[in-house]
């Protein structure tokens, strides 16, 4: 696992009891922590606020996706490393990875 790899974690809610597979993108691996941020095909019901933080990723396909998708930008999310649990789906093109940057700089 690296950064820009793409992922599927299994995510317990934290309501309820269970969980789900989510895909995801590695942005940072430390020696303890895991730093990610969500994936989501879901987009065009989105209010006009949260789809700014969204990036579409342009080359899904060649990133193991199954369809488009984009990275919610918004928020990072932390996991401990020991013991994470899963599946290898892809890696980020140098053309997304370069275009996120690039967003992620003008939204601080």
């Amino acid at each position: 696992m690296r950064t820009n790899d793409l992922v599927s974690l299994y995510v317990c809610f934290v309501e309820t009891n269970g969980g789900k597979s989510r895909s995801v993108l590695i942005r940072r691996v430390s020696e303890q922590t895991v730093e990610v941020f969500k994936i989501t095909s879901q987009y065009e019901k989105k209010s006009a606020y949260i789809k700014q933080q969204y990036y579409p990723i342009q080359d899904w396909q060649s990133a193991g996706l199954k369809k488009p998708s984009w990275v919610d930008l918004g928020n990072i999310y932390r996991f401990p490393k020991a013991g994470l649990n899963f599946k290898e789906i892809g890696h980020l093109s140098k053309l997304d990875q370069n275009k996120i940057s690039v967003k992620l700089r003008k939204q601080k």
